[in-house]
């Protein structure tokens, strides 16, 4: 959204607090109130129906398509027509979510590679909407709890929550690019964090992506989850011990597994990669 339509929002909004306390003291200006809200909803609405209507006429260009062909495997593999789909669902990405560079001008590849980091796990589930997701702020290296970057901090993603934040996701650019570049390890920041919005999708984030899987499966999946966490716990098993946190990390972290690494974990971990091919609604041909 351009900042003159910012402006005009905000002055709408403006507007409808003067008419509400209006509203207070003459009963008769409640009308006034209610067409300022009315404006204000349409006036949103159109502008992004407007943006995303600009960015789904535009052409795809071709140094994205160079750019998804160097730097994201999944798409190199695909077909020709399905490069088509994922192109489509690139510039729809863009048109519902921003991508914001925190201390740096943000560049196509590290947009190209937040929009993958949503496409490639929900392949699937082309009808997900990304948790109602906003803006991916995207910072140059590891943070703190306190959004604070430093060599020391350790934090490489974050899905928010709460007033601001709640539909925003914070990324490491240099974890993004990591995961991306190493195709031998079970590690991708981008999978992990938009993992934990699927789960999030029936409305708390806890490991359990009801949304996704059928009821009667619910309690088996819990019980291989703790059986799973007890393994990593006594380091007899391959996952990242960080999944072990709690049950969310894990499913985040097993999610990185699948999509990273789906032939060496159908073979170490069948259980695991038969319930992840259900929730993910996809079937590696490995």
């Amino acid at each position: 959204m351009s900042v003159p339509q910012k402006l005009l929002i905000g002055a709408i909004g403006f507007a409808a607090i003067l008419s509400l306390s209006a509203a207070l003291a003459n009963k008769a200006s409640y009308t006034w109130f209610f067409l300022s809200i009315a404006t204000l909803a349409g006036l949103s609405a159109f502008f992004r129906f407007s943006k995303k209507q600009k960015i789904q006429n535009t052409p795809f260009k071709p140094q994205w398509r160079a750019i998804l062909k160097e730097e994201v495997p999944f798409y190199k593999e695909l077909s020709t027509a399905d490069k088509a789909i994922f192109e489509e669902r690139v510039k729809t990405f863009f048109s519902d979510v921003d991508i914001t560079g925190v201390g740096f001008e943000i560049d196509d590849t590290c947009r190209l590679l937040v929009a993958a980091s949503a496409i490639v796990p929900f392949w699937e589930l082309p009808f997900w909407n990304y948790g109602d997701l906003h803006e991916v702020l995207v910072y140059p290296d590891a943070f703190d709890h306190d959004y604070q970057i430093d060599k020391d901090h350790h934090i490489l993603g974050m899905v928010g929550s709460g007033r601001n934040m709640d539909h925003v996701m914070i990324l490491s650019k240099k974890a993004l690019y990591m995961g991306f570049e190493n195709l031998t390890n079970k590690s991708h920041v981008g999978f992990h964090e938009f993992a934990h919005l699927l789960d999030k999708s029936d409305g708390s984030i806890d490991g359990v992506p009801r949304s996704f899987l059928p009821d009667e499966l619910v309690n088996p999946w819990t019980k291989l989850v703790h059986r799973e966490m007890k393994k990593i716990r006594n380091q007899e098993s391959d996952i990242n011990p960080y999944g072990a946190t709690n049950e969310s990390e894990f499913f985040a972290v097993v999610s990185e597994y699948f999509q990273k690494r789906p032939d060496l974990m159908k073979r170490k971990h069948p259980d695991l990669y038969k319930m992840l091919s259900l929730i993910y609604h996809r079937e590696h041909n490995t």
